[in-house]
């Protein structure tokens, strides 16, 4: 009995580019859900001491 086939990329490729393989949407601030706690929180420290001069006083 012949073995019977495993996998084939026939088709796909059209398949994928039907509606066109689009590249992720660009977001202004992308989310840091899940993020590493500790290089967020660096993160934080460094936005903080990293501002120009007469840029957003008021954030803390």
């Amino acid at each position: 009995m012949a073995k019977s086939k495993n996998h084939t990329a026939h088709n796909q490729s059209y398949k994928a580019h039907k509606n066109g393989i689009k590249k992720p949407k660009r977001h202004r601030q992308t989310s840091t859900k899940g993020m590493d706690p500790k290089f967020l929180r660096n993160q934080r420290y460094s936005r903080k001491h990293n501002k120009k001069s007469g840029e957003a006083e008021s954030e803390e």
